[in-house]
């Protein structure tokens, strides 16, 4: 366990992939905090409050960004400075195609191994459909409704969310940025996502700047159709997608853990249940992937720089189809 590890931002995400890392047995660890507040839970690791401070007495091989969105470009141009070759950046990439198109070319330039935290891809039960749909199990798929909803201000009870990441626009919230896993995964299990009608605004007396329902039609390439809502607004988390065949549908529900299908052939639902799982082992897996892996040799479900700016220009795109009432083409 020699890396020798930066953390960068000390959120709820931030802290998640701390204490995951050093239950995998990394101990060489220091950590960015701007806010220059001590840390009891973690006593005897270096903090400091800038990469610059931080670069300056230390090497590292190995960064993490789990800063706000809006943070996540300059966050990536300043370790880029420092030569450290594998970088982990949570989702999404960023707010802006200029500035992931920038951290994918330093990316191919440095020749750097880095990874966008999409950890649905971790998901067994996404991974069990991945696999129903390369059987072709259903048949030639023709539709998909994919949705998710939660109340925001459950996400993080110890704090106030009218002051998170989520209800600013100028760092990078929003239920279509917050919820970017739908469009992701959909592009990733059927995809490429070819173009995109979107509706969205905030409608409900959340005290947020952004988008709270996003309403997406969307057509990939194979002529598959289907929607994407997402939602900050369901007191009860629900998170499904169906998929519709020509010879059968299957169903997945994150919140029961389970994976459901029928087939014209055999009229009873066959299910495949993970829920002995806990929510944390997805983190566990991918943050164990990305630390196992280089800029040559790379678990395929670890997400890549060009797949996670695919992600962000479809919702981007949908952003424009709001503001434009029209079709956009990815």
């Amino acid at each position: 366990m020699n890396r020798k590890i930066l953390i960068i931002g000390l959120g709820s995400i931030g802290k998640r992939h701390l204490k995951n890392i050093i239950s995998l047995g990394y101990e060489n660890i220091t950590l960015i905090r701007r806010k220059n507040i001590s840390i009891k839970e973690f006593p005897n690791l270096k903090i400091y409050t800038s990469i610059a401070d931080a670069c300056k007495v230390n090497s590292f091989d190995t960064a993490i960004i789990a800063t706000p969105t809006s943070n996540h470009f300059k966050d990536f141009l300043e370790i880029s400075k420092y030569k450290i070759k594998n970088v982990y950046i949570e989702k999404p990439i960023s707010f802006s195609i200029e500035e992931a198109k920038k951290i994918e070319e330093i990316t191919n330039k440095l020749n750097l191994n880095v990874v966008i935290g999409f950890d649905l891809h971790f998901d067994l039960g996404l991974l069990k459909v991945k696999d129903l749909l390369s059987k072709k199990i259903i048949g030639k798929v023709c539709a998909f409704h994919a949705e998710v909803g939660q109340y925001l201000p459950d996400w993080r009870p110890h704090e106030d969310y009218r002051e998170g990441m989520s209800a600013k626009k100028d760092l990078g919230g929003g239920v279509m940025l917050d919820l970017i896993h739908e469009f992701d995964y959909i592009n990733w299990l059927l995809g490429p996502i070819k173009n995109i009608f979107g509706k969205n605004n905030h409608i409900s007396s959340l005290k947020i700047e952004t988008e709270d329902v996003s309403i997406n039609l969307a057509e990939t390439t194979n002529g598959i159709l289907g929607t994407i809502s997402l939602d900050y607004l369901q007191k009860e988390l629900s998170r499904t997608c169906k998929i519709i065949g020509d010879k059968g549908t299957i169903i997945w529900n994150y919140k029961d853990s389970k994976v459901t299908w029928m087939t014209h052939n055999n009229l009873s639902w066959q299910e495949f249940n993970y829920n002995h799982i806990e929510r944390n082992d997805r983190f566990i897996s991918i943050i164990k992937a990305f630390l196992n892996s280089n800029s040559s040799e790379v678990d395929q479900r670890l997400t890549k720089v060009s797949f996670a700016l695919e992600s962000l220009q479809i919702v981007l795109k949908a952003k424009k189809s709001n503001i434009e009432n029209k079709l956009i083409e990815i």
